[in-house]
């Protein structure tokens, strides 16, 4: 008797976590069934919905053969709007970290309406590369966007006697003889150019406030003194070399030191 019970009762037990689990499996093809409902209908209302198409006049794939290093070089892609609605929410996005400054924004764009997007293409540093940088235009059309751009170009290295300009900008400093002229003209550094201390700060003020600026008078303490006067007027940069024309008689002797006003 007990045995037949324990059969009953087993016998129930698993009928019952049956049509549990056939229960929840019905729920789940419910909920999809649902959901695919859901994002079938969202796509046929995205379908039929008045959407901007954007189109780039050139292509979207430009190569500019070769380059010399350190030339500044600027791309620029025609967008159209051929869509039925305007494009809103236009962001660029360089992936070349750096490779492509963009230097025109284009954030909005009607229909039937076009727009120029310019941007820089580096060159300095690349020499001897051929680069291709990409760069990726969103816009509200969930189904073209983004749109890719790229730029292909061969960099040519520069030779042993040449050197690229941006170089020359970031190493860019201005050595100030500040004695009085007859001091200058009996020797000063070669490249030095002689601005008088009581005329300094409005010499410099012609010149951006980030740009290094070396100071030398005949033993470095004029200078010393005309650097901070500088500082406190904004001139970050603004350095006294230590000793003056003094210390590198001292340690070079007349190397590269000339006379005359020049």
């Amino acid at each position: 008797m007990l045995q037949k019970i324990g059969i009953f009762f087993l016998t129930a037990t698993l009928s019952g976590m049956l049509m549990l689990g056939i229960s929840h499996c019905k729920k789940k093809d419910q909920k999809k069934d649902s959901e695919d409902k859901t994002e079938s209908s969202q796509a046929e209302v995205s379908k039929n919905k008045p959407l901007p198409r954007i189109v780039v006049k050139e292509g979207k794939k430009r190569n500019l053969g070769k380059l010399k290093e350190g030339i500044k070089t600027t791309v620029v892609f025609t967008m159209i709007n051929k869509g039925d609605a305007d494009a809103s929410n236009i962001s660029v996005h360089d992936l070349s970290k750096g490779g492509c400054t963009a230097v025109s924004k284009v954030s909005r764009l009607a229909t039937g309406d076009s727009a120029k997007l310019k941007f820089i293409f580096e060159t300095l540093g690349y020499g001897g590369k051929k680069e291709t940088r990409k760069i990726k235009v969103r816009y509200d059309n969930p189904r073209l966007s983004p749109l890719t751009l790229s730029v292909t170009a061969e960099v040519l290295p520069t030779k042993a006697h040449q050197v690229p300009i941006g170089e020359l900008y970031y190493n860019f400093f201005v050595l100030v003889d500040i004695r009085n002229e007859q001091a200058f003209r009996e020797g000063h550094i070669a490249g030095a150019i002689h601005v008088p201390s009581d005329e300094l700060l409005e010499w410099a003020s012609r010149l951006p406030k980030d740009f290094m600026i070396y100071l030398c008078s005949e033993n470095g303490k004029e200078s010393d003194k005309m650097a901070k006067k500088l500082r406190n007027n904004g001139f970050t940069e603004a350095l006294s070399i230590i000793g003056g024309i003094e210390e590198w008689k001292s340690r070079y002797g007349e190397r590269v030191i000339i006379q005359g006003s020049q």
